[in-house]
């Protein structure tokens, strides 16, 4: 049975972050885990942990195609939530483990950075959009990478991918 397009983005988004677990050659930040949270959220917050959430996708008429059959272009927006609850006794500056986790996260959906923004051919374009940088006084702190991906499907059948 086939995915819709939007969830196969999103396996591939999870994939790409999945990469930065146990690689501290390519990424300084050494990230616990990589989650798509159930409607129940059953996760609990941890220390470099990343939360994969899809927000509302929009319809983009200027990028649909008429023809037979038509193709709808969407924009999905997708949430990459960076988790860091340290020490309270870590001597590390917190904006420096924002930022690195930041570059890192970046850094592992741009891939082979030559044709990242197609999502394995699901996709015509990905942009990211301004970080959200969340700091909390002996709390969560962290950092949302939001990136927008926009893709076009059959109008009839959201898992069938068009160019």
């Amino acid at each position: 049975m086939p995915l819709a397009v939007a969830e196969e983005i999103a396996l591939v988004l999870k994939s790409r972050l999945e990469a930065m677990i146990g690689d501290s050659l390519t990424y300084p930040t050494d990230v616990m885990e990589v989650i798509r949270p159930t409607r129940m959220g059953d996760f609990t917050p941890a220390d470099r942990q990343v939360v994969l959430v899809q927000g509302q996708p929009e319809i983009v008429p200027e990028l649909s195609h008429p023809g037979n059959p038509p193709a709808t272009a969407y924009r999905q927006t997708y949430q990459i939530r960076c988790h860091i609850m340290g020490s309270e006794r870590n001597p590390e500056v917190i904006d420096t483990v924002i930022n690195q986790f930041h570059a890192d996260v970046v850094k592992a959906v741009y891939g082979d950075g030559n044709v990242w923004h197609t999502m394995d051919d699901n996709a015509i374009d990905a942009e990211f959009r301004s970080p959200e940088y969340v700091t909390a006084d002996g709390g969560l702190d962290g950092v949302n990478v939001p990136i927008a991906i926009t893709f076009r499907t059959d109008e009839g059948d959201p898992t069938s991918v068009r160019a």
